[in-house]
Formats: structure tokens, C-alpha cells, sequence
């Protein structure tokens, strides 16, 4: 592989997720600085190798890479793939902007979260790219790009529910329930992926379709909840 056609594939891996950061950062009347929007999607992508570690780890007690067992790949999908990185992505959101003084407004934690998301998608495309050549570039952009934006944007929303919600209200968001949300949807997308039909690519955007509006709901649901926050 030459200089060039690494550097081709960089370029093509990364195209979805600024597309996406760009889309969502649009909904954000104070956009976030873009230090830290890099520095998120940084470590989201570099998120990825441990998660490539624990799974294949997970594979040496086991075995789910390249099993055509439906059981088993449902399985591996919603306690294994999903678990791991949906937790991960969430990791980065939690360390790198949480504590942030510029987590400010409620529609942070899906911004953050989607790009946290979006970098670990990243790279993960960069590598399904050098493994299986460019043509794949097109579906993960309409697909798993997006999947990964968005169950992470919906741990976000928790994370900032949590934390700009009256103190009464606190119970009703726990983190653990948007990540199990999470890897519901992650898991879902991995079982429909895996097989591999002509409706196949049909199910998955209607299914993301679906999720994409619960995304969008409960970012309304934040841009009231800010309405309602005292100017500091």
C-alpha cells in the first residue's frame, strides 16, 4: 500500500465524521470550543484499540468473530461489542468534557457525546476501509457512522439531564439507563448488519431512522429544559 492510498483512506474515513460533527453542531446556539470538540474526537477515535483489545480478549474465552450462529452473534453483539464500546465512548465524554467549564448548557452532553462517537467511528472506518477496500465507505456513512453518533448523543442526553435537572428530578436520568439504550440500539444495528440480505440495507435506515428521531426528541427535550436554566 503506498503513501498516497494511505493517505486517500485517512481522508475518506474521516469525511462522515466531520460531516456529522458539522450537522449536529449546527443544533448548538453556543457552539462549543473547538479545542475541545477536537480533543474529544481525538481521544474517541484512539478509544478504539482498547475496545479492539478487550473484545478480542473476549474472544479468546469466547469465540464470536466470524460465526454464523444467529444465538451467538445476538449474543456477542449485546453483551460483548456493544458493552464495551458503548461504555468506552461514554468514558471519554465523562473524563475529557464533563469536567470542562465549557459543559455549560444541556445540549453539551449530546455534542460531546456524538463527537466522542463520531471519532471512535473514525477510526474504526479506517480500519473496515484498509481491511475491505473504499467502496465500503458509502454504507458505513449512511450507517454505522451514524449509529455511533447517535447512541452516544443519547448517553449525552442522560448525562445532562443528570446534571441540569432540578435535584428532584435527578432519579429519573441515571447514566447506566441511557447506556443501556445505547447498547440496545448498537446491538440491534450489529444483528441486522450481520444478515446480510437484500433487505438488509432497507431495515438498517429505516431503524435509523427511528433512532435518529428519538435522538432529535430528546434534543428538544433539553432546549426546553435550558429555557428554564438561570443565566449565569
Amino acid at each position: 500500500m503506498t503513501f498516497l492510498i494511505i493517505i486517500w483512506y485517512v481522508l475518506i474515513a474521516l469525511v462522515p465524521g466531520i460531516f456529522w460533527i458539522w450537522f449536529y453542531r449546527r443544533k448548538d446556539k453556543n457552539p462549543e470550543p473547538r479545542k475541545l470538540i477536537i480533543k474529544v474526537f481525538l481521544v474517541g477515535m484512539a478509544i478504539t484499540l482498547p475496545a479492539i483489545v478487550f473484545e478480542y480478549a473476549t474472544e479468546f474465552f469466547f469465540p464470536f468473530f466470524n460465526v454464523a450462529n444467529l444465538f451467538t452473534i445476538v449474543a456477542s453483539s449485546l453483551l460483548i461489542v456493544a458493552p464495551i464500546e458503548e461504555y468506552l465512548k461514554y468514558y471519554v465524554v465523562k473524563k475529557i468534557a464533563l469536567r470542562n467549564k465549557a459543559f455549560d448548557e444541556p445540549i453539551d452532553g449530546v455534542i460531546y457525546g456524538v463527537v466522542a462517537g463520531l471519532g471512535f467511528a473514525s477510526l474504526e472506518n479506517l480500519i473496515v476501509i484498509s481491511a475491505e477496500g473504499q467502496d465500503i465507505i458509502i454504507l458505513r456513512f449512511a450507517t454505522a457512522t451514524l449509529m455511533h453518533a447517535i447512541t452516544t448523543g443519547i448517553v449525552g442526553y442522560y448525562l445532562s439531564m443528570y446534571k441540569f435537572s432540578k435535584e428532584e428530578a435527578k432519579k429519573k436520568y441515571p447514566v447506566w439507563k441511557g447506556l443501556i439504550i445505547a447498547i440496545t440500539i448498537h446491538g440491534i444495528y450489529n444483528s441486522i448488519v450481520s444478515t446480510q440480505t437484500v433487505l438488509t440495507l432497507f431495515i438498517l435506515i429505516a431503524f435509523l431512522i427511528i433512532i435518529y428521531v428519538l435522538l432529535a426528541i430528546r434534543i428538544k427535550k433539553l432546549k426546553k429544559l435550558d429555557t428554564f436554566l438561570p443565566e449565569s
